[in-house]
């Protein structure tokens, strides 16, 4: 069964129109046309039609320099937002976390750092998190070949981020539980020093919560498309993602081109944060690895080196995301037909 839609940009008064009533014709989905003209029609970064490997990943980076003003700039914003208190916030639980070590000899200073990492971690998965979902809007709009700028994407996403939030914490919920529960036997049996149980029962735990991990996340990975593109809530968003990702061919594909795309931004990541690494490591050595000082200055080289790699490899992630989502769409519900027909109707305009 067809439900829900997909809103592409319109060309009224360079507003995105809401096309979440366009769907397929009634009663299945549309038959689509054998055409040289309609395999070949691309007005946007992306040819509409089924999609492979190589034109989701080539698709993706041609969203973010199609648009890198609401791409990349947008993901700096957002990042700001969160990264900045983030910072201030580290600084400041260096401080108190030294305070607090320096009554048990030097030794303890080698965790002086952590408190920092934890609310850096947090702040840029919280982010992240939500820019996946907003980026998509965007990607939405370049497949038809259209450049809607940072305010026009959050006039078209603002109610969209209460739903993405909510599944944020729903799923971040979901993975504390079951990594308690299966790491814990393990960890327990552990400290009462029963340790070759406890090793074995840990080593199982750990398999198990990154099968289930890996399971879930490639389950529910288009459920922000759905939230932000349809119009869904978190739980029909969620239904949405598993109907989308059903079946094991489909399930493999999915997980193999996340991995593949999520290999590819950690290397890119590490290769911008590079500079950032060797003036943190330079810091910490003129003024000590474990000292207050020495740790704040690193702290904010961290927070800024996050923000600048996450402003260029979320906005790819996001994209990956999202013509996975359109893929899908086309394969299962003739999408291709819908949004040629609309390119033909509205064409981009020329900017």
């Amino acid at each position: 069964m067809v439900t829900g839609g997909f809103p592409a940009p319109g060309p009224q008064d360079r507003e995105a129109r809401d096309w979440s009533r366009i769907r397929p014709p009634a009663g299945g989905p549309a038959m689509r046309p054998q055409s040289p003209m309609l395999t070949a029609h691309k007005p946007g970064i992306v040819p509409l039609r089924p999609l492979q490997f190589g034109d989701i990943l080539d698709g993706a980076v041609k969203a973010v320099r199609f648009n890198p003003k609401a791409m990349v700039g947008l993901s700096a914003l957002v990042l700001a937002i969160f990264l900045i208190p983030s910072a201030a916030l580290g600084v400041g639980s260096t401080h108190l976390m030294a305070s607090f070590l320096s009554r048990f000899g030097p030794e303890a200073q080698a965790f002086l750092g952590a408190p920092s990492s934890l609310i850096q971690g947090i702040s840029t998965g919280l982010a992240t998190a939500l820019l996946s979902g907003v980026l998509i809007q965007v990607v939405g709009q370049a497949v038809l070949g259209r450049k809607p700028d940072i305010g026009m994407t959050w006039r078209a996403t603002r109610g969209r981020l209460l739903p993405l939030l909510a599944l944020v914490l729903l799923t971040g919920a979901f993975s504390l539980v079951t990594s308690a529960l299966l790491l814990g036997p393990g960890v327990l049996l552990l400290v009462n020093d029963t340790i070759g149980t406890g090793v074995i029962l840990l080593l199982l735990g750990l398999v198990c919560a990154v099968v289930l991990a890996l399971y879930v996340s490639t389950k529910v990975a288009l459920a922000p498309p759905a939230i932000v593109l349809e119009g869904h809530g978190v739980i029909a968003g969620l239904r949405r993602s598993f109907a989308l990702t059903k079946g094991a061919a489909v399930f493999w594909r999915i997980l193999g081109i996340s991995m593949a795309a999520g290999i590819l931004a950690a290397i890119v990541g590490a290769l911008l944060g590079v500079p950032f690494s060797i003036i943190g490591v330079a810091i910490a050595a003129v003024a000590g690895q474990d000292s207050e000082g020495g740790q704040m200055v690193v702290t904010f080289v961290s927070h800024l080196s996050a923000l600048l790699s996450g402003a260029i490899t979320t906005p790819f992630a996001a994209a990956v995301t999202g013509l996975l989502y359109v893929d899908r769409r086309m394969r299962l519900e003739a999408l291709d037909v819908v949004l040629v027909r609309e390119a033909q109707t509205n064409p981009a305009p020329r900017i």
